[in-house]
């Protein structure tokens, strides 16, 4: 089971670290001239669509390794946890990226970037899966709560990138 769950993480690693470098070599080398707007949203629905899926996967897995994930009483204000958590790393990201050489360092290698970017994804997704723990069922099975939490990022992504820039 340990070997199982380590090859499973591993895996969803190499492939956000894949995505990251084919991610950058396509916008450094590859000149893709896409003139319309819809295309170049529903690229970017499906590509974050993958990476929740992949967000997702990571704690499935680990769901499968411990049975009582998702089952502690804090769980019920987890996402408050989990939003003050983001809004820390964002006051510190921010903080680093003026006042440390991080600004030249993801400039000169973009891959760093999307890198930064999967790990506020997760823990949005993480924020979306807490919340969604609240509003259903406690009892619910975690895979469930995920496919909800998966669909309802996926929904909220797709508003933004299709619904907010129309105003």
């Amino acid at each position: 089971m340990e070997k199982s769950y380590v090859f499973k993480q591993f895996t969803c690693i190499l492939f956000l670290f894949l995505f990251a470098f084919i991610a950058d070599y396509y916008i450094q080398n590859v000149n893709i001239d896409i003139d319309s707007v819809e295309m170049k949203q529903s690229i970017m629905f499906i590509a974050i669509s993958i990476l929740l899926f992949v967000c997702n996967q990571f704690i499935y897995n680990y769901a499968k390794k411990e049975e009582g994930f998702m089952q502690h009483k804090v769980w019920n204000k987890m996402f408050i946890v989990i939003l003050i958590w983001l809004m820390i790393s964002f006051i510190v990201f921010i903080f680093l990226f003026f006042t440390t050489p991080l600004e030249s360092l993801i400039s000169s290698h973009a891959w760093m970037m999307f890198i930064v970017a999967y790990y506020f994804l997760f823990f949005i997704n993480l924020l979306v899966l807490s919340i969604v723990h609240v509003i259903v069922d406690t009892s619910m099975k975690v895979e469930k709560k995920l496919i909800i939490t998966w669909a309802s990022s996926s929904l909220v992504i797709a508003i933004i990138l299709f619904g907010l820039p129309s105003f």
